[in-house]
């Protein structure tokens, strides 16, 4: 029964075709019109159909540029947030940069480089640290005068010759610098250990200190400036003992300056007894009464 009706559905539309086949050579203008009539009643149902494709592909549209406008002002958020940091990080360049530019203007003395010097030899004993530099006497060059670099301080002469002079650094278990930390202004004390990590000493007790403080110099002392980069605070051990790791590069030393450091004095006032004995005194030309 089933192969009877496939077999009779293939038969129906085999004629059907021929049929039209023969329609459309003798009534081919026939044919045409209604073709165009059966397309005239579909094309609003075609339009119908497209209504709800339109709205959605409408849709995604305006979702697509609603994901992009959000990526977009997520990424112009964070490179504006970028951009500001990176602003401050120059601002804090320029103005370290200015403060080393205008050493000379300190309002508490002032700054006068003596020479620029080249390394030529530096001390690789665990007991001592120190180097020598082709600069001496017959360059300005006194005891006690600090050497640095463009990145912090270094040391201080402690033997000068007429073309030579010895270099104390500062990690040397001899020596002691005048700092404070930048944040609080707490004066305190630099000692080397002949370490590459000198410890602060004399930190009040009230005081608390944190990784990542910055130490420059205090001024302190009449060897060096005030406010010179010597390291920031690296190591805080359990009992206290607070390690600074320096600005400088200790292992990498090539060329120093040889700064003096002139902090400025006051008129020297007289003694009030020889003031009055002065002023009572007549001029050469004036006739007591």
């Amino acid at each position: 029964m089933k192969s009877f009706g496939q077999r009779f559905s293939a038969i129906f539309f085999i004629i059907l075709s021929l049929a039209l086949l023969i329609l459309g050579r003798n009534q081919n203008q026939f044919i045409e019109e209604s073709r165009g009539y059966i397309f005239d009643a579909f094309i609003p149902a075609i339009k119908v159909v497209d209504i709800p494709r339109d709205a959605t592909s409408g849709f995604s549209g305006w979702v697509n540029r609603i994901a992009t406008t959000f990526s977009d002002n997520e990424f112009l958020r964070e490179e504006n947030a970028q951009l500001k940091r990176d602003l401050t990080s120059s601002t804090e360049l320029v103005i370290d940069n200015l403060r080393l530019k205008n050493l000379l203007k300190i309002k508490d003395g002032t700054v006068s480089t003596i020479t620029a010097s080249r390394i030529v030899s530096d001390s690789n004993s665990p007991f001592f640290k120190s180097m020598l530099i082709n600069s001496g006497t017959i360059d300005g060059v006194r005891k006690g005068h600090a050497v640095v670099n463009e990145e912090g301080v270094i040391g201080r002469t402690i033997n000068v010759a007429t073309n030579s002079s010895r270099v104390l650094i500062l990690n040397d278990i001899n020596s002691r610098i005048p700092v404070k930390f930048a944040e609080t202004g707490v004066n305190v004390i630099l000692a080397g250990d002949n370490s590459l990590f000198p410890t602060i000493e004399f930190l009040p007790t009230e005081e608390i200190a944190n990784i990542g403080d910055q130490i420059l110099t205090s001024g302190m002392g009449g060897i060096f400036p005030p406010d010179l980069p010597v390291g920031i605070v690296s190591e805080i051990s359990e009992l206290g003992e607070i390690k600074v790791k320096t600005t400088v590069n200790l292992n990498r030393l090539n060329y120093v300056s040889v700064i003096e450091y002139e902090i400025a004095s006051f008129p020297v006032l007289l003694n009030p007894d020889n003031a009055e004995q002065e002023s009572a005194v007549p001029e050469e030309g004036q006739v007591q009464q």
